[in-house]
């Protein structure tokens, strides 16, 4: 049986590993050590949940830190885009009163699949950008125009666009309870056409609101240990810095294809759950 000392450093490197990836793609990582807390180190789901959540606060503080000096992080997008997420997530938790979420588990997964396959599928462009659904849905008033004058970037944003896939993202987060950052990014990239690296930094940034408010949350239900959760907050907030370092280098068409893999990646990890569990 490995000693304790090897297993406290095991859990330091992969959430170290974890986190730089998660950093580069905007994820923060919480959907993929979770189940590495409870297959590999033996965590209950509630100590693995309450560390993930905890261990996030420092990796997207130091993020946000980060990509703001590069004048990446969209911070108006972001609480826009969290405010009906925050919505979605209370919605979600009264549904699984009603509806039974690992029928439908299944479903999900298979959609964030082909999302991230989307990623890597090239459809044929149309000649004229502006017959694209959702850039004729953000036209829908209110709407405003977002200018990021040092990335020589702009995009246009409907307010009811926001509402609905803000809520569509929490309502998921909340059903299922795979927490909803690693929808952000996509969405933001795919609905709103933000610049891949505006929208991976936005992400992480909104991580900051919910990782603080969710580990309130768990810590009043006692589902924080400290001694549990101090070795993957470290592991996070190097992890944190390696990732933003590379993730400069990375040119936007790679990252983009990054997020898309992850996404198949966090597919593949909700479907052996569901089989696993179900």
């Amino acid at each position: 049986m490995p000693s304790h000392e090897l297993l406290l450093f095991l859990l330091i490197a992969i959430s170290f590993l974890i986190s730089i990836f998660g950093s580069i793609v905007g994820f923060g990582g919480g959907i993929f050590i979770v189940p590495i807390l409870i297959t590999i180190f033996h965590y209950k789901l509630d100590a693995a949940v309450g560390a993930a959540m905890i261990s996030l606060i420092p990796s997207s503080l130091i993020s946000t830190y980060l990509n703001r000096k590069n004048s990446n992080v969209d911070f108006k997008m972001g609480i826009l885009l969290e405010l009906p997420t925050i919505v979605g997530v209370v919605l979600g938790s009264m549904l699984l009163t009603y509806i039974s979420a690992k029928r439908l588990e299944i479903l999900f997964a298979l959609m964030v699949l082909f999302l991230g396959l989307s990623f890597f599928v090239k459809l044929k462009k149309r000649d004229n950008q502006e017959m694209g659904v959702f850039y004729r849905l953000n036209k829908l008033k209110p709407r405003f125009v977002i200018k990021n004058t040092a990335h020589f970037a702009a995009y246009r944003v409907s307010l009811y666009m926001v509402f609905v896939f803000g809520i569509l993202s929490g309502t998921l987060a909340g059903l299922f309870g795979v927490g909803g950052g690693f929808m952000k990014t996509p969405i933001m990239l795919k609905v709103f056409k933000i610049p891949a690296k505006i929208a991976a930094a936005t992400a992480l940034f909104m991580i900051v609101i919910t990782s603080i408010t969710g580990s309130i949350s768990h810590y009043i239900q006692g589902h924080i240990y400290l001694e549990k959760a101090w070795p993957i907050m470290l592991g996070f907030a190097i992890g944190a810095i390696v990732g933003h370092k590379l993730n400069t280098r990375i040119k936007s068409k790679t990252l983009e294809k990054m997020i898309g893999f992850s996404l198949i990646l966090a597919a593949l990890i909700m479907m052996s759950n569901f089989i696993i569990t179900g």
